[in-house]
């Protein structure tokens, strides 16, 4: 089949194996197709444009997107929430409620592959004037493709996947070690040979990201497919990776020489104040908070000379469609301050008076549902002395002057990721068009006198600061551990005030972990360290394990957590970190050899399954 589709909403809803049409689900509106379409550039542009887009709809559905679904399943983070959210709770414990649990994961894990895939087809159907946007977006389009591959894999393990126009019928499990990194090494490779424009903070993919995405699937490969270890001591053979155009060889220098290129021609650099890279430093609320004010801090907005690649959000989220609210940083919703309603009456213990989270009483952190609160654990083992702990981390009961627990929290330590939490400030942020002052995308802290964005929520719907995918940091940090070199690796830590240190595993492994936090990367950072098959033994079941018996608050009172349905170490190692596959994919499958559940999944695996939400 080769429709190809530039308004298509949902381009795949379910991979089915039965035909074509059921794979890709999708509806021709416009009655073009690859023999008549991309006919010019600008037809690639909105081509592009709707690939980036499916980032944008994984937020919509923020405990299926991997950037979460990763924090949760750390060791850094509680699933959180209150006692009825079963879903943040399965995934933080590494279980389902539901055998569908991760369909909107995979949905749009193949929505980003199919669409990436067809203008990887199609685009010569275009004559090109100009040889260079060609280049430019087919990069792009390479580096998208191995974006979606490179987090199905992740996700799921062996997946479906093809490297044509459209899917085959039909569209078999291809083995991820052997089959995809290949590809999606050479999808990156391949990517930053063609790419040239520096499009650095517009949400664009550029050769940097290329060259930075590809240590990062190397890395993984390395690390938990060939169980290398040390990556700065351990013996690489080269890797075979297979481009458009064919095999070529790909080996740690060059993927070494690529983080150079990207730390040192790629004209990123690292924001001067950690703290300014967190929306809390904004101009409406920095002089506000006690713990920013005086310091002459200034937040580095969106496409910061830092990042490398983001999710970017406008002020257009609506209720309606399949991404409205995609363009809103939900993230920030679901980890911002627990608030129960009204008649929850969350009550101070120590005044008798009620408090509701996320207003003026937690000035500058605003509501939300609680959910991916910081495990006690990583505040414990995380120093007083690295000044990116405070910035990382709120301390509520003791930060903020009037938190409360609420009455159905659960799996709350006090801790909140300052990263991510909605901000609120002091100011009227009146919206512009009604004439009535400037408008900005923070809240304020009173939402009884805010009128907010045109979905008329504040709470739920004025979250415009970016997902940061990757950063210079991450580059530099990377470098380190695969030089066995501290250079870079003590200027992350200079920024932060911090002395320099000499290499070792240990020392970078911890450097990733706390400047790094929250950020998406340490759940796959303990798998790779780990290797596969490591068993409950290796560095990521160990690590996960701490959390049984780490305090938490449940309903207001403090007790101690325990594994929903059996341990973390178990649970991992049945696993490896591999998620449930969609049980409504394997029956459209019909076929084993097509299409198979992961191993510590189905239901006949008992500890697998959590119908509720563990009682404390």
């Amino acid at each position: 089949m080769k429709k190809i589709l530039t308004i298509v909403a949902a381009a795949v809803f379910a991979l089915g194996f039965s035909s074509c049409e059921d794979q890709l689900d999708s509806i021709n509106y416009t009655k073009q197709d690859t023999g008549n379409f991309p006919s010019t550039s600008d037809d690639v542009v909105s081509e592009l444009n709707g690939v980036y887009s499916v980032l944008n709809g994984f937020v919509t559905t923020p405990l299926q997107m991997p950037y979460m679904v990763w924090n949760l399943m750390s060791d850094d983070c509680n699933g959180g929430g209150g006692t009825g959210d079963t879903e943040s709770h399965a995934v933080g414990h590494i279980t389902t409620n539901n055998e569908n649990l991760y369909q909107d994961a995979w949905k749009h894990v193949y929505e980003g592959l199919n669409r990436a895939s067809t203008i990887i087809y199609s685009i010569d159907n275009v004559e090109w004037a100009d040889k260079s946007e060609r280049d430019q977006l087919l990069g792009e389009t390479l580096y998208m493709r191995a974006f979606y591959l490179l987090w199905g894999t992740q996700l799921f393990g062996n997946i479906p996947a093809y490297w044509q126009a459209g899917c085959p019928t039909p569209c078999p499990q291809q083995d991820a070690e052997t089959v995809i990194y290949p590809h999606i090494m050479g999808d990156l490779v391949q990517a930053a040979s063609l790419m040239t424009k520096k499009t650095q903070g517009d949400g664009h993919a550029t050769k940097y990201a290329a060259e930075a995405l590809l240590a990062r699937a190397y890395m993984f490969y390395q690390g938990f497919y060939k169980k290398a270890g040390e990556l700065a001591s351990a013996s690489l053979a080269p890797v075979t990776v297979i481009t458009l155009d064919g095999e070529e060889e790909l080996t740690k220098d060059q993927v070494v020489k690529g983080l150079e290129d990207v730390i040192n021609n790629g004209g990123y650099s690292l924001i001067p104040h950690y703290q300014e890279l967190w929306q809390y430093t904004n101009e409406f609320t920095v002089e506000d908070y006690n713990y920013t004010k005086g310091q002459g801090l200034k937040f580095a907005g969106n496409g910061n000379a830092e990042q490398i690649f983001q999710i970017q959000f406008m002020n257009c989220q609506s209720w309606n469609g399949t991404t409205g609210m995609g363009y809103c940083n939900q993230l920030s919703l679901y980890v911002g301050l627990r608030c129960d309603d009204d008649a929850a009456g969350a009550v101070n213990p120590n005044t008798g008076a009620t408090y509701f989270n996320g207003r003026e009483n937690t000035f500058p952190f605003g509501q939300g549902w609680g959910q991916g609160t910081v495990q006690a654990t990583l505040w414990d083992d995380w120093s007083d002395a690295d000044p990116r702990k405070a910035a990382s981390i709120c301390d509520a009961p003791n930060e903020l002057e009037h938190f409360v627990f609420t009455t159905s929290c659960s799996e709350d330590a006090g801790y909140y990721n300052k990263k991510l939490m909605p901000v609120t400030t002091m100011q009227a942020n009146w919206d512009s068009y009604t004439g009535a002052g400037p408008y900005t995308w923070w809240d304020v802290a009173d939402p009884d006198n805010y009128q907010g964005p045109k979905n008329g929520n504040c709470m739920q719907g004025s979250h415009f600061c970016d997902v940061t995918l990757i950063r210079l940091a991450d580059v530099m940090l990377m470098h380190s551990e695969l030089t066995g070199t501290a250079d870079q690796m003590n200027k992350v830590r200079a920024r932060a005030g911090l002395p320099a240190i000499t290499y070792s595993w240990q020392n970078i492994k911890n450097e990733r972990r706390f400047e790094l936090a929250f950020e998406g990367v340490r759940f796959n950072d303990l798998r790779r360290w780990s290797g596969i098959n490591g068993g409950e033994g290796c560095e990521a079941a160990v690590a996960l394990e701490k959390q049984n018996g780490s305090r938490v608050n449940y309903c207001g009172r403090w007790t101690t957590m325990h594994h929903g349905t059996s341990s973390w170490a178990k649970r991992y190692a049945e696993t490896d970190g591999f998620l449930q596959i969609p049980t409504s994919q394997i029956e459209l499958a019909g076929d084993e050899e097509v299409l198979k559940q992961n191993p510590g999944w189905g239901s006949s695996v008992v500890d697998a399954q959590m119908s509720g939400t563990p009682v404390y």
